[in-house]
């Protein structure tokens, strides 16, 4: 079985066991521990935020609408498929399917209720409707999807965005490309990092180390065909209905905590979008390290980072004096190793070398 297939056919639906979602992953983590190299690189431009995270072992983390790629995250669904489902989640009494789930529980869900801003609110109001008010309501939500369905599709988009934070790595430092795109036309640096032999790293923040922060390694599945994730946007899409009826009473929640209501189809696969990328990146060769956490507050931010030292330090070919010096200085402090980048001129190759200067 290829990488592509373990990707695609490990499938997490929510709810399951600890033991049971150890057991789904890993085929997949037994691969990429097999092929995950001792050193993986991540290329900076000088600015004084690069510097700052270089001086205090900082690794940042991004979510999916910061990256330079149109396709980044970004769902790919059948439409006619989509309407047929749509048109199906209207029961025989003509209600949406959801709403009347919601409606037919004796309690709010616990958990439900633990997180969500006002959710007795919410429930009441849900359970208070007439059957009539459920089918107005039903009846108008399916003409808004149908009318603005490519809408919807980006809002989604959206949401798998921003919940799908990632830091990005390559395999190659000798690439001239690389220096080019990533380091400020190789006026830059980049940074070495050994994460050990295994693609799970954890980490425990220092504002609070009761909770931990999840960090998983996957190299980049490169191809010339989109993933098909119509079913994983039929999810999102039900929770956008409960979502929009809240709104329209006037109530606010994040939709991510909707599983008891809305069982997410697979947990797994804002993760496995975020790693299929075109072919045209394929000289890249590119990781990306994801990360999860257990503190709903850290995973709602928007940029997250971890607390993780370089193993080395490489200046572009064409950094400037003040630069070099400047980083350095850090290094020297830090005890990390420098190397600069350059070429021979008698090279057959395009592949530049480096050599130790610290």
């Amino acid at each position: 079985m290829t990488y592509n297939q373990l990707i695609e056919n490990t499938i997490v639906p929510a709810g399951m066991a600890p033991d049971e979602k150890s057991k789904q992953y890993e085929k997949v983590v037994n691969y990429v521990n097999s092929v995950l190299p001792s050193k993986l690189y991540r290329f900076r431009s000088v600015t004084e935020r690069s510097l700052s995270a270089l001086y205090n072992d900082e690794l940042w983390f991004a979510n999916g609408s910061t990256m330079n790629d149109d396709f980044e995250a970004r769902l790919y669904y059948d439409k006619k498929e989509l309407m047929n489902w749509l048109n199906s989640q209207i029961s025989d009494e003509g209600g949406l399917k959801v709403l009347e789930r919601l409606a037919g529980m004796d309690k709010m869900p616990d958990e439900i209720g633990q997180m969500i801003p006002n959710p007795i609110a919410f429930f009441n109001a849900v359970k208070n409707m007439t059957r009539d008010q459920i089918n107005e309501l039903s009846s108008q939500f399916v003409k808004f999807i149908a009318d603005n369905l490519d809408v919807e599709v980006i809002n989604a988009t959206n949401c798998v965005q921003e919940m799908t934070k990632f830091a990005c790595f390559t395999e190659k430092i000798n690439s001239d490309m690389m220096w080019g795109q990533y380091a400020a036309s190789a006026t830059g640096f980049a940074l070495e990092y050994n994460f050990g032999e295994q693609n799970t790293v954890v980490y425990h923040d220092e504002r609070d180390t009761n909770f931990t922060i999840c960090c998983n390694l996957f190299p980049i599945i490169y191809g010339n065909k989109r993933m098909d994730t119509t079913q994983y946007a039929k999810y999102l899409f039900q929770v956008s209905m409960l979502q929009k009826v809240a709104s329209w009473k006037g109530i606010i929640y994040p939709q991510y905590l909707l599983n008891l209501v809305v069982p997410c189809p697979d947990e797994f696969m804002a993760t496995k979008v975020a790693i299929k990328k075109s072919n045209d990146w394929k000289q890249e060769k590119e990781w990306r390290m994801f990360y999860t956490t257990n503190n709903p507050v850290w995973g709602q931010e928007r940029h997250s980072c971890v607390k993780q030292k370089a193993s080395a330090i490489y200046l572009g070919r064409k950094i400037s004096a003040i630069n070099q010096k400047i980083i350095m200085g850090i290094a020297k402090e830090k005890n990390i190793p420098v190397f600069k980048m350059d070429f021979k001129e008698s090279s057959k190759t395009y592949r530049l070398r480096s050599y130790r200067i610290l």
